[in-house]
């Protein structure tokens, strides 16, 4: 069953589930109960995308409604629900819904993808899944997801990601067609390249025309790719994934900040400060206290 036709320019793209705000935290996720923001919307929640995150919701209990590129699906406790990005979503929730909402950073879900061997289409289009016997596991994993991200604990990060990786397996494991290079338009095809090559090189200090020279593109058409696929330029794309990595470092290493810098391709620590604290509010140093890894 397909809705009307919804017209590109008719259809807000904002940075969160609602509305445009940022989530205030350091992770690269944000979770909340599912009935909180949809009390907020009188359990309407009218049609738009997001640009750089993808979403899952976990339906635990009560029933719904939901709309993807069109397309209308009846949704019913226990399912996940996935939401790539760009993908233009509503949703209508009966109001014994309950479960969680959760919000991923491209930057991680990319990551997440490459983890999974790339094959595999997790994240990649909007999707219902039925928990069948899992219902007890999967409410354990995102019950633990909001409680930690609720709570400001060393390493929270590391536990976050973890949690977040169990249910992209989970994900993984259900039966769903794999794509190949022939089912992929030649577009997508460049940004998988595209993305792979990110994950071998980003601590090589590859600038977009490097990227776009290995594709045997230009640096203008691989901008146009990336902002197709993704809703985000090459560059944002490559400072993403320098910044995760960075991140990781710094929350989960005892290396030096000099040395993250270096193995990062900056020349200098202070280039990697001033581009640590223009991406993420804070210095390297302040971002590591807050981890609960020791600074140096």
């Amino acid at each position: 069953m397909t809705g009307p036709d919804l017209h590109a320019s008719a259809i807000p793209t904002v940075a969160f589930y609602g509305d445009a705000a940022e989530w205030s935290t350091s992770a690269l996720l944000h979770s909340e109960p599912l009935i909180e923001r949809t009390r907020l919307h009188a359990f309407r929640i009218r049609p738009h995308r997001h640009s750089s995150l993808a979403q899952l919701f976990w339906l635990a209990g009560g029933t719904g409604t939901g709309g993807f590129d069109g397309a209308r699906l009846e949704l019913a406790a226990p399912c996940i629900v996935v939401v790539p990005e760009l993908c233009v979503h509503e949703f209508e929730w009966g109001r014994d819904c309950d479960g969680f909402a959760l919000s991923i950073a491209s930057v991680l879900v990319h990551d997440l993808r490459r983890q999974l061997g790339g094959s595999k289409a997790v994240f990649a289009e909007p999707a219902v899944f039925d928990a069948g016997g899992d219902r007890e596991y999967l409410h354990t994993l995102f019950s633990r997801i909001d409680d930690e991200y609720g709570r400001s604990l060393p390493l929270k990060e590391a536990l976050l990601e973890s949690l977040v990786r169990a249910v992209a397996v989970w994900i993984a494991r259900q039966e769903r067609p794999a794509r190949t290079a022939e089912s992929l338009s030649r577009s997508a095809f460049h940004f998988e390249r595209f993305t792979a090559l990110l994950e071998a090189r980003h601590r090589e200090g590859w600038t977009v025309a490097d990227y776009a020279s290995a594709l045997g593109i230009s640096p203008a058409h691989l901008n146009a790719i990336c902002r197709q696929a993704s809703g985000s330029s090459a560059l944002r794309l490559i400072h993403d994934r320098v910044l995760l990595a960075a991140r990781r470092e710094l929350a989960y290493t005892d290396k030096s900040i000099a040395d993250v810098a270096a193995s990062l391709g900056f020349s200098e620590p202070s280039y990697f400060t001033r581009f640590f604290k223009r991406k993420m509010g804070m210095t390297p140093k302040q971002f590591r206290r807050r981890s609960g890894t020791s600074a140096r």
